[in-house]
């Protein structure tokens, strides 16, 4: 549209302009037309050329890129959202991965001007989380007021430290102190997530 602006021609896309009278003004219209569609067709990428090529009027062309675009725009929304939905720690990553991955498609959907609330966001990552994070997401679940997706994060990062140093701790056979570890992470599991509400 800016193209079009500087070479004032934007009245071309915005209403259907009448053929002038006289041989002198009707010439330059059909230049302007002519150089308002190749604007058009220049600005858009090939494989949507044919889309709107064989349309007579700048208005009608510009009118089937935007239906397009838009179609395109709820198409890739449906999808994102299916991502949001279905996505889940995989086997493979890390915590610090998976939540790149929520806040990616959640970054993506803002993009396209879907705005996910946060609450959803932070539901569907507790609901990615694998089993062994039962604790973690009970907790979370049960304040008054759910965490933003920021303090999720820390907090998870968080519970995948203690985790690491609870698995550690199983493998190297430290055994007699595993109860009274146990015990402590038991103890302090909500003074610890009290402090990023």
């Amino acid at each position: 549209m800016l193209i079009l602006q500087e070479n004032d021609l934007d009245e071309f896309v915005k209403v259907e302009v009448p053929e002038p009278e006289g041989e002198e003004v009707k010439a330059k219209f059909k230049k302007d037309m002519i150089r308002t569609k190749r604007i058009i067709a220049d600005s858009i990428k090939d494989h949507l050329i044919p889309h709107v090529s064989p349309l007579e009027t700048p208005m009608k062309m510009y009118d089937a890129f935007a239906r397009l675009f838009e179609s395109q725009n709820i198409n890739q929304r449906m999808t994102l959202r299916t991502q949001l939905k279905n996505v889940k720690v995989d086997k493979s990553e890390n915590v610090q991965a998976y939540l790149s991955r929520v806040s990616q498609i959640k970054e993506q959907l803002h993009a396209i001007g879907d705005m996910v609330e946060e609450e959803e966001v932070v539901m569907t990552t507790l609901n990615g989380l694998p089993r062994s994070w039962e604790s973690f997401i009970q907790g979370v679940c049960s304040r008054r007021k759910m965490p933003k997706f920021n303090k999720l994060w820390e907090g998870c990062i968080q519970e995948e430290a203690k985790i690491a140093v609870k698995d550690e701790k199983l493998g190297s056979g430290e055994d007699h102190l595993l109860p009274h570890t146990t015990c402590v992470l038991q103890c302090t599991f909500f003074f610890h997530y009290r402090d990023w509400i």
